[in-house]
């Protein structure tokens, strides 16, 4: 397993009330397999998501990472060395090219600029992204262009776990294919472990295993 969620429990306070989120989740991930985790508005998705990404600790139980509690960990060190997460909204930085979004993670961990800007057109060209498109900047590409280049960006993380939330929420269907075959090639090419959080019947369809998020618990669906 490259991670486990082990008796995991979230609660959210205000004033007035306490919600349990989650209620005790157990379920554990492999690489080179793609999951899904579905449920309703409202049921802990995007929590779950939190937890898994490092953003936030479970206030019971554990999220292990090969292993290894995540709040044994430098939080700041696991999201960059650890994890990798792709959005809806792709969320690359306006101002910089493709290549150069592609090449920020590596700069963050201090490789070397022509190493960095090696490997990035090496993920560039995974993902089918066009030379032409290397040194244009986001808002000049289409929304299947601008995943492929978060894509891309994830990969240069080089962290084998990939989390997607809703990465086919702003794409066509042809497009949405297209981004679920890349997650699918990395998975069972690549040996990553890639779970993407989703609303998307289609895309439901064609992972291999599926969580459903129920009464704060993951309830597998398909495997």
């Amino acid at each position: 397993m490259i991670l486990e969620l082990k008796d995991v429990t979230f609660s959210y306070r205000s004033k007035w009330n306490k919600v349990d989120v989650l209620k005790g989740v157990n379920c554990g991930f492999e690489r080179g397999k793609v999951y899904g985790i579905i449920g309703k508005s409202g049921s802990g998705k995007s929590t779950v998501l939190s937890l898994m990404a490092g953003i936030t600790l479970p206030q019971g139980g554990d999220v292990l990472h090969e292993g290894v509690s995540t709040s044994s960990m430098n939080l700041q060190e696991y999201r960059r060395d650890k994890v990798s997460v792709i959005y809806q909204s792709f969320r690359l930085l306006p101002l910089l090219t493709s290549i150069e979004n592609v090449m920020y993670p590596m700069e963050l961990r201090k490789v070397p600029k022509k190493e960095a800007k090696a490997r990035a057109e090496k993920y560039l060209k995974e993902v089918e992204i066009p030379e032409n498109c290397w040194y244009r900047f986001p808002v000049t590409l289409s929304g299947g262009e601008q995943q492929r280049v978060a894509i891309a960006r994830a990969l240069a993380s080089e962290t084998h776990l990939i989390l997607a939330d809703e990465p086919t929420g702003n794409l066509d269907a042809e497009n949405s294919d297209k981004i679920i075959e890349l997650l699918k090639t990395l998975a069972k090419e690549h040996d990553y472990c890639v779970i993407i959080v989703t609303h998307d019947v289609d895309v439901m369809d064609k992972l291999d295993v599926i969580y459903r998020m129920q009464n704060g618990i993951l309830v597998e669906r398909k495997s």
